[in-house]
C-alpha cells in the first residue's frame, strides 16, 4: 500500500463516514500467519493505505475488473511501496525489502487466500494458473541456495495446514508446502546472481517442506528443488492439496506440477515433539488453504505475477 496514514487518521476518516464499526471489526480470515504474536492475533481494520506494522486488514484488490479474483477479490496487503495492479492480462505483486516489519515478526507481502477446506476423505482444494517472474528478493550471504537459512528468494504460492494436536508455540495457521523463487547464482548459490543485460538471468524453483506438522525454520523444514525459470517467462503451476484416510489415520498430501515438473509430497503426522509422551499423539489434518501472491523479500524487490487464467478448484 503506497499510501501512508496512522492510526488516529484512519480511524477519524471512518468515524466521519459513520463506518467506525466496520473499521474495528475483526478479519482474521486472510491474517493468520506464522509467528505472529499473541498481541497481533485481533487486527483493528484500518482505512486502505496504512502502513501502521500493527495493524493490516484485507482489502478489495481493486475495482472493476479483478484477473485473480477466483481465489478471493480480497487481498493481504502488507507492503507500504506497492499496491496491487495489472497490466497485460496478469495480476501484479511487488515486494520491497525496506517494507519488512521491525523486527521482522512479519515479513512483507501481497497475497490472496482460498476459502478453507475441511477434513473430509477424499476432499481436496487445487490451484491452477500460468506465472511470470521478473524479480524475487536477493540477498548476499554465502549461503547454498538449497538451505532453508538462505535468505535470497520470494514465495510466490503456499499450502497451509492446520493439524490436532499442536505442541507447544507451534503456528495457529502453519505452512505444509511453499513455492519459492530464488536468483539463479554461481556456485550452487553462494556466488553472484548470474545476469543478462542487466538483469536476473533465470529463477530456480524450490518447494519448501516441512519435516514435521509444525516444523518451521532451518530445523523444521527442508528445500526440494524442482526447476529453473526465466525471468520474465510464461511458466504453468498446478497445485493441489488433498485429504485421505491411510490405515484409519486421516492423512494429506500435497501433489504440483510445477513448469512440468511433478512431484508429491505426503505430509507427516509427525509432530515436533521428539522426546516424552507427547510423541504418541497424532498430528492429524483438520483443514488446509493455498495462498497465492508474493510473500518475502529479504533484500531488493519482487515482482511476482499471476496470469487472469487463475483457477480454484473445491471439491
Amino acid at each position: 500500500m503506497k499510501n501512508y496514514y496512522t492510526k488516529i487518521k484512519a480511524l477519524t476518516f471512518c468515524a466521519t463516514l459513520g463506518a467506525l464499526v466496520a473499521c474495528e471489526q475483526e478479519n482474521s480470515f486472510l491474517l493468520l500467519e506464522e509467528n505472529v504474536s499473541s498481541t497481533k492475533k485481533n487486527i483493528e481494520v484500518l482505512a486502505k493505505g496504512t502502513c501502521d506494522t500493527n495493524n493490516y486488514m484485507p482489502i478489495d484488490a481493486i475495482s472493476g475488473t479483478d484477473y485473480n479474483d477466483d481465489i478471493n477479490t480480497q487481498i493481504d496487503d502488507r507492503s507500504c511501496s506497492y499496491d496491487y495492479y495489472q497490466y497485460n492480462n496478469f495480476g501484479v505483486y511487488k515486494l520491497k525489502a525496506s517494507d519488512n516489519d521491525n523486527p521482522g515478526t512479519l515479513q512483507v507481502r501481497m497475497e490472496r487466500s482460498s476459502s478453507k477446506q475441511n477434513f473430509s476423505n477424499g476432499k481436496f482444494l487445487q490451484v491452477k494458473g500460468t506465472v511470470r517472474i521478473n524479480s524475487a528478493g536477493s540477498v548476499t550471504d554465502n549461503i547454498s541456495d538449497n538451505d532453508v537459512k538462505d535468505g535470497d528468494g520470494t514465495y510466490f504460492a503456499q499450502v497451509k495446514g492446520k493439524h490436532t494436536n499442536p505442541y507447544g508455540n507451534e503456528s495457529q495457521d502453519p505452512a505444509i508446502v511453499l513455492f519459492i523463487a530464488k536468483p539463479k547464482r554461481n556456485n550452487s548459490g553462494k556466488g553472484s546472481v548470474i545476469l543478462q543485460n542487466g538483469k536476473v538471468k533465470d529463477f530456480k524453483i524450490y518447494a519448501e517442506l516441512v519435516k514435521k506438522r509444525g516444523g518451521s525454520g532451518a530445523d523444521g523444514r527442508r528445500m526440494v528443488y524442482i526447476t529453473t525459470v526465466k525471468r520474465n517467462t510464461n511458466f504453468n503451476v498446478d497445485i493441489k492439496t488433498e485429504f485421505y484416510t491411510s490405515n484409519g489415520l486421516k492423512r494429506q498430501r500435497v501433489r504440483y506440477t510445477i513448469n512440468g515438473v511433478t512431484k508429491t509430497h505426503e505430509i507427516s503426522t509427525q509432530n515436533t515433539r521428539t522426546s516424552g509422551t507427547y510423541t504418541q499423539k497424532k498430528a492429524e489434518p483438520i483443514e488446509t488453504r493455498i495462498r497465492i501472491g508474493g510473500y518475502r523479500c529479504k533484500g531488493g524487490t519482487a515482482d511476482i505475477r499471476w496470469n487472469r487464467n487463475l483457477d480454484l478448484i473445491k471439491n
